[in-house]
This record gives structure tokens, C-alpha cells and sequence, in this order.
């Protein structure tokens, strides 16, 4: 199983949210850590491929967390509705 590392500024905005927002949260990250490279197991948990780099998990109906697959660990980058995921990855290159 992967660690888990978070960029400073998603942390940081993860944290300004209420408490049953950050439990949903912390809820989809470890549900990406059990089940990451199980493609089988993706479909139930809301995991799709945006890019060759990012993928996203989706935390209820609006909010999505980014993240990349490094070699050790997978590492959290950005949190947004779809419209700003779409911005955030046109940045990306």
C-alpha cells in the first residue's frame, strides 16, 4: 500500500473545511489507498484517469480530489468541482 502525501496548499484547504467534509474526505483518500492498481476495484469508489500523469477521486456529488501516482507514494495536488479540475489540469503539462 502507497503512502499518502498531500501538496501544502490542498493541506491547507483540506483543513479549513468542516469536520464531516474532511471525514468524507479522508474516507475517499483511504479508499484510493486500499484499492489503487486494482482496476477491478476502481469503478465502485469513484477513481478515474485524467491525464498520463493525473487521476481523480470524487468525494459526493461536487468536490474531486487530484492526485498523481508517484513511484513511492500517491500525492494529493488539488481539490475542486469539475470546472476547476478542468482549469487545474489545462495548467498541467
Amino acid at each position: 500500500m502507497k503512502t499518502i502525501r498531500f501538496d501544502n496548499w490542498l493541506l491547507a484547504q483540506i483543513r479549513a473545511l468542516p469536520a464531516a467534509e474532511r471525514r468524507e474526505i479522508g474516507q475517499a483518500i483511504r479508499s484510493v489507498q486500499e484499492s489503487f492498481g486494482q482496476p477491478h476495484l476502481h469503478q465502485g469508489i469513484g477513481l478515474r484517469k485524467l491525464s498520463k500523469r493525473h487521476f481523480e477521486i470524487r468525494v459526493g456529488l461536487d468536490l474531486r480530489l487530484v492526485f498523481t501516482n508517484e513511484p513511492a507514494e500517491l500525492k494529493f495536488v488539488f481539490m475542486g468541482n469539475h470546472d476547476e479540475v478542468r482549469h487545474f489540469l489545462r495548467g498541467q503539462v
